[in-house]
């Protein structure tokens, strides 16, 4: 899986437990506690070889942040 293919499915899990949320399946806490866990840099970090993927990755998690309405 490359960044773009990792992003995209990280924006995807983030939608849900955002539809989740607004229809009141979990609380906002929670809501903000399962998205922190999705990007989670020191897991992701853990798993990236290069500097240059994680330099990708953290511009990747502050979209996903975007998405989440966390910026």
């Amino acid at each position: 899986m490359n960044v773009e293919q990792w992003q995209t499915s990280k924006e995807k899990e983030v939608r849900e437990l955002k539809n989740l949320w607004e229809s009141g399946g979990i609380s906002e806490s929670e809501y903000k506690e399962l998205v922190e866990d999705v990007i989670d840099i020191a897991k992701i970090q853990d798993d990236l070889a290069t500097e240059d993927l994680k330099n990708k990755v953290v511009k990747a998690i502050d979209a996903i942040k975007v998405v989440a309405g966390l910026l």
